[in-house]
């Protein structure tokens, strides 16, 4: 996949990411960049992010593998220094992700961190809806594929407010 910007909306950026044999990405729905979108404080960050429908963030980095989720889109939210994370699996683009940033990763969209700098912590978090989040490497089962495709999307991004369906 090509991550491109999103027309209607500056600094928003969107990747659609085909199954590449290992990981199934999601052709459906775009993995999404926003960037520069929050200036306010870690605790401000999680209280809009809960009060927006999404479960208590963690505090974190990525995984230094990549890896998807069936049940769950997932929320990552920089808090603290930057990194490039590759998505889409081994052949997928590096998207630098810096303080500020947003990404919303669909189900499905494989990620792994590759490098950081200035001590990098993300905000996690997950749509209140999704009860049971996996964390999956390599192919999915057909229940997994059943998983993503049935997969609840969430109606807006809970930091700018931005419809999700409006970003593709």
């Amino acid at each position: 996949g090509v991550v491109e910007k999103v027309e209607s909306h500056e600094n928003v950026f969107r990747l659609f990411a085909k199954d590449d044999g290992t990981f199934p990405n999601n052709e459906q729905h775009p993995l999404l960049h926003y960037k520069d979108c929050f200036h306010d404080s870690q605790e401000e960050a999680e209280r809009t992010i809960v009060a927006g429908g999404w479960t208590r963030p963690w505090v974190w980095g990525i995984f230094d593998f990549h890896h998807y989720h069936s049940t769950a889109w997932e929320l990552l939210l920089c808090v603290r220094g930057s990194a490039n994370i590759q998505v889409g699996g081994e052949t997928g683009p590096t998207v630098l992700i810096e303080k500020g940033d947003l990404l919303l990763v669909p189900p499905g969209v494989a990620h792994k961190q590759l490098s950081e700098i200035g001590g990098f912590a993300l905000l996690g978090a997950y749509p209140q809806q999704d009860v049971h989040v996996d964390t999956l490497r390599g192919a999915p089962t057909n229940v997994q594929r059943a998983n993503i495709e049935k997969c609840y999307v969430p109606e807006a991004d809970p930091i700018v407010g931005h419809r999700i369906s409006s970003l593709y």
